[in-house]
């Protein structure tokens, strides 16, 4: 029995968040003062690890692609996540903009000229097979950022949210493993396993994000060292995540409402406010060119070049340092991501709740980067302005190079996106301080454990920053992940049971 008095309870960090923080603190000092660990020891570990785990994991995503929109057409569908007595909180736009921001849309900013760009001036896939490299460089960045990646947040949070009565409370990330163990292990087994999914999960999101604060921080200080002639990078950069730290606490401790939702439904605004901008004032005909060729060939991947995506590669290691890399990414993401869009979807209808997480974000990173990277291209082609060349030596300067083409408007752009990808990265990373606090036990009452993780993101995003290294952030992003796919695995072999034996039932 607990005797000591509430308010004592609840300001007492629990034995799963101490160790989660310092784990975390921890490898972010050591990371500072030996950082030849980082790139010399971790990152061909870790590509080492992705050589032999990519090709499978890609496949297992493939198949859950295809199971989330059979489901979604099934009866199935007709299903409400949370349960029938579940409620809809919040405003259908208010949901996509949400989940939207948490997903990937800081990502959007960093590649929306670069990725295709890089894939057009050096093809990763085989030229007969794909002859045209501008709409194959589009399709590749697709099957990187497009339907797969959500259809894996679609299942976290199909596994998380309350779908089988019997898998436990909504968000709660251990049930499913739990459920897949009942009668191999006892209970004070569960227990510990229990303790070590959430301590997995929890190191999984914080470097997941971490690597994402690291690269959209690279991306700001480009553009304020071109827009101000700043010099000083690390002075830049410590003052860049200061900023995302401040603005993402800030949102956190004003609740989902008033804090994620808003800062999200802004971002949503100014996302299309740019889009629209670009296709009024620049030729719209290489736009829809490259989104009508680059959508069928990436509806040709993922029909039949994703299930043995090796073979259409010119190089079968680039996918290692790219897709694999990016879907373990994902990976790292999805337990926040997928407890996140458990907590914001109860109420809404499978179907809904498909259409909403994998088709509607997958059609507007589409027209993202079709948008960005069309007007781009062909901007450099029709005059000769060296944006290709520009991202070939710096990926980080691509997107600005090309609004710096476009005269009076340019600088507005420039500063409009680096305003979005400051507050997309700040939503990312305040619903993942949301879910970090809920996995390890915080109460909402508990004010420092907010500001402690807070603090322990910016300072582990610094000292990657400190690198300026971005295949190493993206290494890094996904430590937890790596681990993390063996929980996966139980996670859906759990639910799987839970689901087939209610059902049973039912009939």
């Amino acid at each position: 029995m607990n005797l000591l008095p509430l308010n004592k309870t609840l300001s007492t960090p629990t034995k799963l968040e101490k160790t989660a923080l310092l784990f975390c603190v921890g490898l972010s000092v050591i990371a500072f003062l030996f950082p030849e660990l980082l790139t010399e020891h971790l990152q061909p570990a870790i590509n080492k690890i992705l050589g032999y785990l990519g090709s499978p994991f890609f496949i297992l995503v493939n198949l859950l692609l295809f199971s989330v929109i059979a489901i979604a057409i099934s009866p199935l569908g007709q299903r409400k996540i949370g349960g029938t007595q579940a409620l809809v909180e919040f405003s259908t736009f208010g949901w996509l903009s949400m989940l939207f921001a948490a997903g990937m849309g800081s990502g959007l900013i960093f590649w929306g000229v670069a990725e295709p760009a890089l894939h057009i001036v050096n093809s990763p896939l085989k030229q007969s097979l794909y002859p045209n490299h501008q709409t194959s460089g589009l399709a590749l960045t697709l099957v990187n950022w497009g339907a797969h990646a959500w259809a894996l947040y679609a299942v976290f949070g199909l596994v998380l949210g309350g779908l089988t009565r019997n898998s436990g409370t909504a968000g709660d990330i251990s049930a499913p493993v739990i459920s897949a163990t009942k009668g191999v292990i006892n209970r004070a087994w569960q227990l510990q396993l229990s303790f070590s999914i959430k301590l997995i999960a929890i190191l999984a999101i914080f470097f997941g994000v971490v690597g994402t604060i690291a690269n959209s921080t690279l991306l700001l200080r480009k553009g304020l060292e071109l827009e101000l002639g700043v010099e000083s990078a690390l002075f830049s950069g410590f003052i860049i995540i200061f900023l995302i730290a401040l603005l993402y606490t800030i949102s956190a401790k004003l609740g989902l409402k008033k804090g994620i939702q808003t800062l999200s439904k802004f971002n949503v605004f100014l996302a299309f406010a740019l889009i629209a901008w670009l296709l009024i004032f620049v030729p719209i005909q290489p736009i829809i060119d490259i989104a009508i060729g680059g959508t069928w060939d990436y509806i040709q991947l993922i029909t039949t070049g994703t299930w043995q995506f090796e073979s259409v590669l010119n190089d079968p290691a680039w996918a290692t340092g790219w897709t694999y890399n990016y879907y373990f990414w994902w990976l790292a993401w999805g337990p926040f991501v997928g407890v996140f869009l458990a907590k914001i979807s109860q109420g809404r209808p499978v179907w809904q709740y498909i259409l909403g997480v994998v088709f509607v974000p997958t059609f507007v990173t589409i027209i993202w980067f079709s948008v960005f990277s069309g007007s781009a291209i062909a901007w450099d082609q029709t005059h000769n302005a060296g944006i290709l060349e520009a991202i070939k030596a710096d990926y980080t300067q691509g997107l600005f190079v090309f609004f710096e083409q476009l005269g009076w408007q340019g600088g507005l752009l420039i500063w409009s996106s680096l305003l979005l990808l400051l507050i997309f990265v700040a939503t990312s990373a305040d619903s993942a301080v949301l879910v970090i606090r809920q996995l390890s036990g915080a109460s909402e009452a508990q004010t420092w454990s907010l500001y402690a993780w807070s603090f322990a993101l910016g300072l582990c995003a610094f000292v990657l920053l400190v690198q300026n290294n971005e295949p190493l952030n993206r290494s890094v992003a996904i430590i937890g992940a790596l681990p993390f796919l063996i929980i996966f695995i139980l996670q859906l072999i759990g639910f799987i049971k839970e689901f087939t034996n209610e059902l049973i039932n039912e009939e």
